[in-house]
């Protein structure tokens, strides 16, 4: 949507210059268009960067240039700035040189007039004034004024000058001002006799000044009595524009210096050669011609255009030597420089490189992790951090090789458990059975995946059944491997016609042959025969069975003895009570009434009892139901210590019984 309206402010911008270039539409337009394409700039340079800076080597080379290569350009354009500050600064020296040996070589024509002017020579005088000095370049022009009491002289171009009488004996050089008009001066007295050499600071004398040097002036001139504050200086030349100067917020004129001089440069000779910039010297404040005052507002500037390298020329020319020495050192300097340098960017690639290799490998084993290859180990070259996160990278791998490992061990296990469930389970019988007026419903609730409880129905005929409830000792895959062993013999001893007392003694050789560590079993048999009203019970060290006679008593059938797998001193007991119709016998395993909530007291024997004679009258099935719901109760969440198992047999008069 966003990109859709962007074209469509493009497409609109387009149209509208089209239709009207130079109309506010059009501008308008454009700056819509352009103020909203910003964030569509913006997040695509932000993606840009984000793909040209993923790798960690590409990062390392631009945090190296940021921190390896800026500070040299600094410190390059550091020395530009100095080297320009110098060479100016230089050339300003040499200019005021200039203008101190012109202002002494005044001062001794203006002495030597004064002399002969006072010993009554005038015209000796004169001749020394239009001589000049000697050192005066030639096509330098020259005022003077002569005065004393016998007359005044003067040169054609100073007849309007004033004559600095306000000098004292001896002497004053200087730069003075007389109607805008700036000179060099020497003025020597003595006694009544005044002499004044003036050098004019105009664009005749500039052109002349430093001929033949690395660079030319030009004087410029200005006087305002505002005060030392107002007197500034502004110098601007832009490379794509005509240089411009101002003085005290006024452009100089071209008497003073000239617009193409202040441009121009020189068009041949290499660009180094051809290169050339402004500077300036300002010198002190001035004197007002006739009347000697400091004019602290006035200014005179030579403004000079120099040419670098001829400066650094000038400035080793005079000892060869010494220059040479100086750039043979510098060489030298650089060439150490340089190498070190070198040395260190060598240095710094191979970092980089070493870090970009590390990287690499830790994310070439992340991706094939990543695609299932638990088995990758990531190569460790260095003793670094990068060196140890691969070393913990293949620790993790391992571990979690390991751990998936042990998950699928677990789950191997679990379905092996599963799979025992489901074959203990189709070893018990039915949970509800009839035969003939007997009724038999079980509950069995295994504590863990594979219980050590077991219980069986045998129907040896018609209204006539052999029930038998065990408890292996332990809960478990090994508790429930032992109690299928259990269930195995009791069938097969069972089959061969053994009962009660003899079938346990025979179990019990059994289990006592076998070289098992854990073998400790409880278990009881109840022969029920509902044609003579007759139940026969043997216990094995397994919990009292409750019979509840048809005329409503409730009897525990207590049989102490010790459980299978131990040696017998005596024959396990077995008791013989009546069953008539009505009857109900309840077996369960220790896991009832041991059953412990979250504080630890067990269900026991009083509540199971207590259940019992509450529904005594409710059907088997109903019955066992009200049980497993005390219970149920009275754990109030918590889980099972031990197996349950609960089997009620009821003598009915009818086959369904309840």
């Amino acid at each position: 949507m966003y990109l859709a309206l962007l074209a469509a402010l493009v497409l609109a911008a387009a149209a509208a210059r089209l239709a009207a270039p130079g109309g506010d539409l059009a501008g308008l337009t454009v700056t819509v268009a352009v103020l909203w394409s910003l964030p569509a700039v913006f997040v695509g340079v932000r993606r840009l960067w984000r793909v040209l800076t993923y790798r960690v080597g590409v990062r390392l080379f631009i945090s190296y240039l940021l921190i390896g290569l800026t500070p040299i350009a600094l410190a390059a354009c550091l020395a530009l700035v100095v080297g320009w500050a110098a060479v100016g600064q230089y050339a300003a020296g040499r200019v005021r040189g200039e203008m101190e040996s012109l202002s002494s070589a005044l001062a001794g024509v203006a002495n030597a007039a004064a002399t002969e002017l006072a010993a009554g020579r005038p015209a000796r005088a004169r001749e020394i004034v239009e001589r000049g000095p000697s050192g005066i370049e030639d096509g330098m022009h020259l005022e003077w004024v002569l005065d004393a009491p016998s007359g005044r002289w003067s040169s054609p171009g100073a007849s309007g000058l004033p004559v600095p009488c306000w000098v004292a004996e001896g002497g004053w050089q200087g730069k003075v001002f007389n109607r805008q008009a700036a000179y060099l001066a020497a003025v020597a007295r003595h006694g009544d006799a005044v002499t004044a050499v003036l050098l004019p600071l105009d664009l005749a004398n500039a052109r002349t000044f430093g001929r033949g040097q690395w660079y030319e002036v030009r004087f410029v001139t200005n006087e305002r009595a505002t005060g030392p504050k107002s007197s500034t200086v502004t110098l601007n030349r832009a490379p794509s524009r005509s240089a411009t100067v101002t003085v005290n917020g006024r452009s100089v004129p071209e008497t003073q210096a000239e617009q193409a001089w202040l441009s121009g440069r020189p068009q041949e000779g290499t660009r180094w050669q051809r290169t050339r910039f402004l500077w300036m010297w300002v010198a002190g404040a001035p004197r007002a011609l006739d009347s000697g005052a400091e004019l602290k507002g006035a200014l005179v500037v030579a403004l000079i255009k120099l040419s670098p390298s001829g400066a650094v020329a000038d400035l080793f020319a005079p000892q060869e030597g010494v220059g040479r020495q100086f750039k043979g050192a510098l060489r030298i300097v650089g060439i150490v420089f340089g190498a070190l340098y070198l040395i260190a960017v060598g240095f710094a690639a191979v970092m980089i490189l070493r870090v970009t290799r590390a990287a690499a490998r830790l994310s070439r084993g992340a991706r094939a992790v990543a695609a299932g290859d638990l088995r990758h180990r990531i190569p460790v070259k260095r003793r670094d951090q990068l060196g140890d996160l691969a070393v913990s990278f293949n620790a993790m791998t391992e571990s979690v090789r390991g751990m998936l490992g042990a998950v699928a061990e677990k789950e191997r296990l679990a379905r092996e458990m599963d799979l025992a469930r489901e074959i203990q389970s189709s070893l018990l019988p039915p949970r509800e059975l009839t035969s003939g007026p007997l009724a038999l419903v079980a509950h069995f609730r295994p504590a863990a995946e594979v219980g050590g409880d077991y219980f069986d129905v045998l129907e040896v005929a018609p209204g006539r059944l052999v029930a038998a409830i065990g408890d292996v000792a332990g809960h478990g895959l090994p508790t429930g491997l032992l109690m299928a062993m259990v269930k195995s013999a009791v069938a097969a001893l069972a089959g061969e016609g053994r009962r009660g007392r003899d079938l346990l003694e025979r179990l019990n050789r059994l289990l006592l042959a076998q070289p098992l560590q854990q073998r400790m079993v409880s278990l009881a048999l109840a022969e029920i025969d509902s044609e003579a009203g007759r139940l026969e019970i043997t216990s094995a060290g397994h919990p009292p069975g409750v019979l509840l006679a048809s005329d409503g008593t409730t009897e525990e059938i207590l049989l102490g003895s010790l459980p299978l797998g131990h040696r017998w001193p005596d024959p396990p007991p077995s008791r013989t009570l009546a069953f008539a119709p009505g009857s109900r016998l309840l077996l369960y395993s220790d896991g009832l009434v041991e059953a412990r909530n979250a504080g630890g007291e067990p269900f026991g024997y009083e509540a199971l009892h207590a259940v019992l004679a509450a529904h005594r009258d409710a059907p088997p099935r109903e019955l066992v139901a009200a049980v497993i719901a005390a219970l149920d109760r009275h754990l109030a969440g918590a889980p099972l210590a031990d197996d349950l198992t609960i089997v009620l047999v009821e003598h009915g008069r009818t086959a369904g019984g309840g």
